[in-house]
């Protein structure tokens, strides 16, 4: 079976990183940027099936990026990585809580970052 393959967009490159860490240990393939205009490169080159999205990033927010993922994958299992209170509420007042797998809050916490991303492959 083939790996399993995430995208991680987030500004914060050491938190990018330790998510990655974590993920590739299990067997996952991880890219990660820490710029939004790399990370649209990148969605529209390669498939991926599964993308963690800083709700923040440069400029942007991860709407914007989840708006291009659902382009090109309306089915990729996508998360918010957000340290920002009530960010479930802004995506329900966008009309985006079915749009999404979920929110990971920062600081995350590993065993939950993994619970997550494994019940998008059960």
């Amino acid at each position: 079976m083939a790996k399993k393959r995430i995208l991680i967009i987030d500004d914060d490159a050491e938190l990018g990183e330790e998510m990655a860490e974590i993920l590739e240990a299990e067997g996952y393939s991880v890219e990660k940027v820490s710029d939004g205009l790399k990370g649209i490169e990148l969605i529209r080159k390669n498939i991926y099936n599964v993308f963690l999205l800083d709700f923040k990033i440069q400029g942007m927010t991860g709407i914007d990026l989840l708006k291009i993922i659902r382009k090109k994958d309306p089915k990729a299992a996508v998360f918010f990585v957000s340290g920002r209170p009530g960010l479930d509420a802004i995506l329900a007042a966008e009309s985006l809580s079915d749009e999404i797998k979920g929110i990971i809050e920062k600081p995350f916490d590993s065993e939950l970052l993994l619970e997550k991303v494994r019940a998008c492959h059960a």
